[in-house]
């Protein structure tokens, strides 16, 4: 996938949203969305609810999380494709950001259920976006209140040998760097989000006619 970040994308533009694992560069994590708005500030896009997405199983078709500590970062894999169960995410991302923000819809009826999710920068393709996760996250609730997530995972990769110390350590300050502006309630938590609602002419994004995939759940 070729870098091209000259490329802008406009309101109801479907793209792809992608992880790629160094460990498997095989395989994708890669999720069709509608693009909401995209700025030299920010992209924000849209994951209906229904879409068909490819995901990573381990190499029998089991879930990842199937398997303990470790071992669930290096054991071999296997690509799988499902569709996305829960209510739709709002996803916001920023230049040059370790993190991406993704708003959940709650009881309230509003996106104010805030997922902090740690991970590369993106980069732009003609096909969308692509980074890497970097298993710690960040969970923030309508009242600012946040807990850290997968802090066990950070070390489990660490103990695995996926992730350096040095690596550790650079993701811990992006999560802390994602603290502060949760503290300070800066962008995007102030940008309004929280009332999104979809076009309701938007379809649902397909997946890549060259998608392959092992598994089906």
């Amino acid at each position: 996938m070729t870098s091209s970040p000259e490329i802008r994308w406009q309101r109801g533009d479907n793209i792809t949203w992608t992880y790629i694992d160094p460990t498997f560069p095989d395989l994708l994590d890669l999720r069709p969305v509608t693009v909401v708005a995209d700025d030299d500030r920010h992209l924000a896009v849209w994951l209906a609810p229904g879409t068909r997405m490819l995901y990573q199983v381990i190499a029998d078709g089991s879930d990842i999380r199937s398997l303990e500590g470790g071992k669930r970062f290096i054991a071999p894999r296997a690509q799988a494709v499902r569709k996305w169960s829960g209510s739709g995410i709002l996803a916001v991302f920023q230049p040059e950001t370790m993190y991406s923000v993704w708003f959940f819809e709650t009881q309230s009826g509003l996106r104010d259920s805030y997922y902090v999710n740690i991970e590369e920068p993106f980069t732009r393709t003609e096909q969308g976006i692509v980074s890497s996760d970097l298993v710690l996250d960040v969970v923030v609730k309508a009242d600012h209140s946040f807990k850290y997530k997968d802090e066990d995972e950070l070390e489990f990769a660490h103990q695995a040998g996926v992730l350096s110390s040095s690596r550790v350590m650079e993701i811990q300050r992006a999560a802390a760097d994602a603290i502060v502006t949760v503290n300070s309630w800066g962008f995007p938590f102030n940008a309004g989000f929280e009332a999104f609602q979809p076009d309701r002419t938007w379809p649902v994004p397909a997946l890549p006619n060259t998608a392959t995939w092992d598994f089906q759940s």
